[in-house]
């Protein structure tokens, strides 16, 4: 964070100094209930509602507090200084977009169902080459992390890259509101958090708050191959409008996708000019990741050859589709970070790619966050699984029994297995693997059991390939 001066801050939060000194400057900021204090002078913004713990706290004096409570000045007179606010949500905010106001820095936020993390972190690749860039850590991209990586943001920081994760209504003009984007991304819209959207509706609503956010002035890039993403008023943005896709018309558009078992190679065509873009990582997605990520630092200013030539060392983070060995010389697909419908479809595009003669066995965990759309969504996904040319499915959950029961009836060529018990999936699993199988492991990464199961079979294939080197 930069340094600021308390006497600054009062003004900005439009609160008034009850208790210490107003000389002394503030080298971070946190929401208290939200964030952890890691250091001395730090600004701590306190809902009177939140319990407060001086004891914890105390080894890092001095420290300045900004509440609504009325009796701020006695209820934390160990702070060096109090400031009391109205309304601590709007001083929160107030301050936040004071804060971004002092870094005339491009901003990108990434939203979409699928493709945030590894777009994001494409993006964060190719600018590092040249920026100093303040980014979203992994995939933790919740609505309370945002405040955090704004403060994370100083003089040094020349680009900040943030994915704007979405659980309900108003968190994407939550993210938008505190940091403040001049570029944003939509991946694409599938079916994911209708636990607390409701409808397929809301979600693709709650989606389009980013719209919003860009307050019509900075550049938005969107699926233009995405259903969804076209119900929103596009047409409407007075901002600059960026599409990638496979379909004609699309900016950046990609063409003749490839696949081997170790990279992803396309045609991209931009500004009519035609580039080769190769990619260390599997799955016709990644083309559109990769679009996003190009159209992105394009905005910024990066070269596009360069860009497409970091993209070459382009590392995906783990468990994203990753091809390993497992026991008895069997090729094992790790997609284990998230279950979604769509990102089921494209990891049964990549297992179909790069299986050729192998019996294909697919295992799958339940979908989580569908609420009321639970039975409905596993019924369509068994609907899809059943169209595609496997010869194992193996499910494990109660509701991923639905999804086996709908491809048992659409397609009796599916060997179906569907089990409530770890111990009984990993017996049938082993019983398949075989050095002619390939087996997709697709499911999320809080998912414990099936976590350990993949993890246990992939280690035991390691430790039976190091015996038979050592023989």
């Amino acid at each position: 964070m930069k340094r600021l001066q308390l006497k600054e801050v009062i003004e900005v939060v439009g609160g008034r100094l009850v208790h210490g000194s107003k000389d002394v400057v503030v080298k971070d900021a946190v929401i208290y209930h939200l964030h952890p204090i890691i250091q001395s002078h730090t600004m701590i913004f306190l809902d009177r509602r939140q319990p407060f713990n001086y004891e914890k706290i105390q080894h890092l004096e001095p420290f300045v507090i900004i509440s609504d409570a009325r009796n701020s000045r006695e209820k934390y007179q160990e702070a060096f200084a109090v400031i009391e606010v109205e309304n601590i949500r709007k001083a929160i905010f107030a301050f936040a977009e004071y804060y971004r106001s002092l870094f005339n820095i491009p901003v990108i936020a990434i939203t979409g169902t699928d493709g945030k993390t590894t777009t994001k972190d494409m993006i964060v690749h190719i600018l590092k080459k040249q920026y100093s860039v303040q980014s979203t850590v992994r995939s933790r991209n919740a609505p309370r992390k945002s405040f955090e990586y704004l403060m994370g943001i100083d003089e040094d920081t020349e680009v900040g890259v943030f994915e704007t994760g979405l659980g309900a209504p108003g968190n994407l003009r939550y993210h938008c509101d505190i940091f403040q984007p001049t570029i944003g991304i939509i991946t694409n819209i599938g079916i994911f958090h209708l636990d607390k959207c409701k409808t397929l509706e809301n979600y693709v609503l709650a989606k389009g708050e980013i719209i919003e956010g860009l307050k019509n002035k900075g550049t938005l890039l969107v699926n233009g191959d995405d259903e969804n993403i076209a119900t929103l008023p596009l047409k409407d943005y007075k901002g600059k409008l960026v599409s990638f896709g496979k379909s004609a018309g699309t900016d950046l558009r990609a063409t003749d996708i490839k696949m081997d078992s170790s990279q992803t190679k396309f045609t991209m065509t931009y500004d009519y000019k035609q580039y080769s873009v190769v990619l260390p990582c599997l799955g016709e997605h990644q083309a559109y990741n990769a679009m996003a990520a190009i159209g992105a630092v394009l905005n910024v200013g990066v070269d596009i050859t360069n860009a497409i030539l970091a993209l070459q060392s382009f590392n995906v983070l783990e468990k994203h589709l990753q091809v390993k060995q497992g026991i008895k010389d069997s090729i094992i697909i790790d997609d284990s970070w998230s279950l979604t419908p769509g990102a089921l479809k494209e990891a049964l595009k990549v297992l179909q790619s790069i299986a050729y003669n192998r019996k294909k066995i697919v295992l799958i965990g339940d979908i989580g966050r569908l609420g009321d759309h639970t039975t409905k969504t596993h019924l369509e996904v068994g609907e899809m699984i059943s169209e595609q040319n496997i010869d194992v499915l193996i499910t494990y959950g109660q509701n991923s029994k639905k999804v086996a029961y709908r491809v048992e009836e659409k397609n009796t060529h599916i060997q179906v297995y569907s089990y409530l018990d770890i111990q009984d999936v990993y017996q049938k699993v082993i019983s398949l693997l075989s050095p002619d199988s390939l087996c997709l492991f697709k499911c999320s990464n809080t998912d414990n059991d099936l976590m350990e199961l993949k993890e246990h079979i992939i280690k035991k294939g390691e430790m039976e390939r190091k015996q038979h080197d050592e023989r």
